[in-house]
């Protein structure tokens, strides 16, 4: 969770309250979707939720408070549209176009997320991560049984183990040129680099070759 100076205060317990806070993190969602966090204050976040400073005050000691439920929120409705999928896109497709869609998920979730508060995402980035909270191995699986259904192409020893590397490898560079150049998220060579390392680990063949 992200440091006490932006922990709520309290935990809503009866319906108003709730309706209380979700009407805050609501309003500090829209402002920085909006105008971006230069313009996110507590008392425009009031005003926007059409409550007094003082109620925000009740469950948020400050504005990164609101901005850290804002993104405790986006990852929430994220896990639950993935755990509510019967089917992921990655099992319909070629193994190429599936890689690329892991790829990409990567790269537009943590650009979407920068976009709302850059500086508190990348500080606060790990805390918001999709692992913990969909189940690590819950991916591998998903990536194993997709390396599994391509076997003709896949050139990998053991797909247990490729699986891991792809699941934590793709995460990893990712978070990695989050911390350090955030720029790389936008390039489209670095999409297509990053995808062709994971091509060439599994196929032994970049994107764009025909397959032997």
């Amino acid at each position: 969770m992200p440091p006490n100076s932006s922990a709520s205060r309290r935990t809503p317990k009866q319906r108003r309250s709730r309706v209380i806070v979700s009407s805050i993190v609501e309003a500090g969602r829209r402002l920085l979707e909006a105008e971006g966090p230069v313009a996110l204050t507590t008392n425009r976040i009031a005003e926007r939720a059409g409550v007094s400073i003082g109620s925000l005050y009740r469950y948020f000691p400050n504005k990164q408070a609101i901005v850290a439920a804002v993104y405790a929120e986006e990852t929430g409705r994220e896990v639950e549209g993935i755990r509510s999928a019967a089917t992921w896109p990655i099992e319909e497709v070629s193994l190429q176009e599936s890689l690329a869609m892991v790829v990409d998920y990567q790269l537009v979730r943590h650009r979407r997320l920068l976009e709302l508060g850059r500086d508190f995402y990348r500080e606060h980035h790990r805390e918001f991560s999709l692992g913990p909270r969909v189940g690590a191995r819950e991916l591998e699986s998903r990536l194993r049984d997709l390396l599994l259904r391509h076997r003709e192409r896949v050139r990998v020893r053991d797909v247990e183990q490729a699986a891991f590397l792809i699941a934590r490898g793709i995460s990893a560079i990712v978070r990695r040129a989050l911390d350090e150049r955030p720029e790389k998220l936008d390039e489209p060579a670095f999409r297509d680099e990053l995808l062709d390392l994971i091509l060439c680990y599994v196929t032994g063949r970049p994107s764009g070759s025909t397959p032997a």
